[in-house]
């Protein structure tokens, strides 16, 4: 049986969050059971169409979730290693927080996938490069080697299940116990290293190579330690690029004299600095074209976009006046 959300669901990775839950309360309906009496296996299929809908229902998990898929990882297959996953609470186990998750339980964090979010330059992200940034990622605590703690008893909040339901009739939901966790137990002495957790967060000192062309969102993905790591980039703002897909945008400002009479300036490209003509009789606001000064991404070159604005005067001196008066009287 497929482990895949969307397909538990029946639903494609576009669909509107009206066409989930139109979808959910269908199936939910169908299988819910209350509605199937002689039927053992539709409390099991009732479990992971509620599972699968806590996640793609949420938007915060279900962009998690794209993000892993998108990422390179398929959650589905065998884990590092060549161990696969039991069933679909595991997989959600992997996904959030590396070992622990909303649904509990006690797979350790060097097994699952993390993720985490790292801001970079600007010039870095377009033209790519290397970056060392100091990750803190979750371990398995080594104190109580990811038990937790000692004790175990069952959770009197959900009678050992992890879950308790909320709604009512075909609509009802499971949600993690929140007494437990999602455990399924609690323990008379949690661990003085992790308090109960299970892991740790560790600092590790990560090179991550920036491909040319990154932009916010881009999600590259490691391993490090035999934990699978995805890395969201966030791209810091440039003072005097902006960018618009392959191109840079940018801004000079020049006299008005240099407007009317043409000049020579160095701008600043991704490069250093290059000699730009301001041809005579430039208009304010003209948009000058540097070809090839701009993105490198997927091969193709972008350029430098530099729109010219117009400073004039605010304060002017006798002869200033007299000199911009005869310009007004030869109507210019």
């Amino acid at each position: 049986m497929t482990k895949d959300l969307y397909e538990i669901l029946g639903v494609s990775e576009s669909s509107s969050p009206d066409e989930l839950r139109k979808a959910y309360r269908d199936l939910a309906k169908k299988n819910h059971p209350d509605t199937n009496p002689d039927d053992s296996a539709a409390e099991e299929r009732f479990k992971r169409i509620s599972d699968a809908y806590d996640i793609l229902g949420n938007p915060e998990k279900r962009e998690q979730y794209d993000l892993m898929r998108k990422g390179g990882h398929d959650p589905f297959s065998a884990a590092a290693g060549g161990e696969g996953f039991g069933d679909l609470s595991d997989i959600l186990r992997s996904m959030f927080g590396g070992g622990g998750n909303p649904f509990g339980g006690g797979r350790p964090a060097s097994r699952g996938t993390s993720q985490v979010e790292i801001e970079i330059p600007f010039v870095t992200a377009a033209k790519g490069g290397t970056v060392q940034r100091v990750l803190r990622l979750p371990a398995v605590c080594s104190k109580c080697n990811g038990a937790g703690g000692s004790g175990r008893e069952t959770c009197a909040s959900c009678g050992g299940a992890g879950r308790i339901s909320s709604g009512q009739g075909f609509f009802s939901t499971m949600h993690p116990c929140a007494n437990c966790g999602g455990r399924g137990y609690t323990l008379k002495k949690k661990c003085s290293a992790c308090g109960g957790a299970g892991e740790i967060r560790s600092s590790e000192n990560v090179s991550l190579r920036i491909p040319p062309g990154a932009s916010s969102g881009t999600t590259l993905r490691t391993s490090i330690g035999g934990n699978t790591v995805l890395v969201r980039l966030r791209v810091k703002n440039d003072r005097f690029f902006t960018r618009q897909g392959r191109d840079l945008l940018c801004s000079v400002t020049v006299t008005a004299a240099q407007a009317v009479l043409g000049a020579a300036l160095m701008v600043r490209t991704l490069d250093g600095k290059v000699k730009l003509k301001i041809k005579p009789g430039t208009q304010p606001g003209a948009v000058l074209r540097m070809r090839g000064k701009g993105v490198v991404h997927n091969g193709i070159t972008g350029d430098q976009l530099v729109t010219v604005v117009v400073k004039l005067p605010v304060e002017l001196t006798a002869e200033q006046r007299s000199l911009w008066t005869k310009v007004r009287e030869a109507g210019f």
